[in-house]
């Protein structure tokens, strides 16, 4: 992989006798994108705020994990093919004690999971949530998909949660009562430290590339479509030529947060949608 210090917006100022939405007498739109996409502009301060104080910091994760669950919840939903009739089966797992919370207790649960169903031949689809109860214990919420012809076994019995009660029912709409769990998360939750408040797993290629793209910030999500590009050690590697974006702001650090001031123009979005580059990068994926 080749480092480069190319200007990773190459979308060119308009020129005055440019009209708004049109292309260059070539057909290319800036940047060499394809003939018939329309490039426009917001309009923003000179910088953006970002806060260190602690309720805001989980407010923006609270932010980010609404958007995953709800992204995964609903790929696993169209993940089912035509005519494959398969329950959701939702699931809670509660502890005993208030501070009986440990490291690895929710993945060795789904390692056991995973072994269970890899004997019956099927994939381990799943999203899970966390919540705190009133009293302030840990508890899990767990949307699992399979087949309707498969019964998931009651956790307790097969020995998988060990820690508490557990409860399973089949749900109708388990994206939505994820979503109405995550709607209970407030910035003043006090989760313990270490914590991860929220998973999902089974996604196919193509879901893992659109919940990936849905991560990025969104200067990238401007600029470039699904699959188009990769991280690697904390940075943005354009999959296709192998170039390292250079960072779009620059910070300066204040003791309540920091300003990041764009480097350059921020980039142009296509009105092509960020998903019109899904099938090359699955084509390009396979091929290799």
């Amino acid at each position: 992989m080749r480092s480069s210090s190319v200007n990773p917006f190459p979308f060119p100022k308009p020129s005055a006798s440019a009209q708004p939405g049109c292309l260059p007498a070539s057909g290319q739109a800036p940047g060499g994108a394809a003939a018939g996409l329309v490039p426009y502009k917001t309009s923003g301060p000179d910088f953006l705020a970002v806060s260190f104080e602690p309720e805001i910091v989980q407010e923006r994760r609270v932010r980010r994990l609404r958007r995953q669950v709800w992204a995964a919840g609903h790929l696993h939903r169209f993940a089912c093919p035509n005519g494959f009739r398969e329950n959701v089966w939702f699931v809670t797992l509660t502890y005993r004690g208030v501070d009986d919370w440990r490291p690895g207790h929710i993945s060795r649960c789904f390692k056991a999971i995973r072994k269970w169903c890899k004997k019956r031949g099927i994939s381990f689809r799943y999203v899970w949530v966390a919540e705190l109860q009133k009293r302030g214990a840990l508890h899990y919420h767990v949307a699992i998909w399979l087949p309707k012809r498969i019964q998931l076994p009651k956790f307790d019995k097969q020995g998988w949660w060990p820690h508490g009660m557990t409860q399973r029912v089949i749900a109708k709409n388990a994206v939505g009562y994820l979503m109405k769990y995550l709607s209970k998360i407030s910035p003043f939750h006090k989760f313990p430290r270490g914590v991860r408040i929220h998973g999902f797993g089974g996604l196919t290629q193509q879901a893992r590339a659109i919940c990936s793209w849905l991560n990025l910030p969104s200067w990238c999500k401007q600029q470039y479509g699904v699959g188009d590009l990769q991280t690697v050690a904390g940075r943005r590697v354009v999959r296709a030529t192998g170039e390292i974006l250079a960072p779009m702001y620059q910070r300066v650090f204040h003791p309540s947060g920091m300003r990041l001031y764009p480097n350059g123009q921020l980039p142009q979005r296509w009105a092509d949608g960020p998903y019109s580059s899904l099938d090359r990068f699955i084509t390009t994926a396979g091929a290799g």
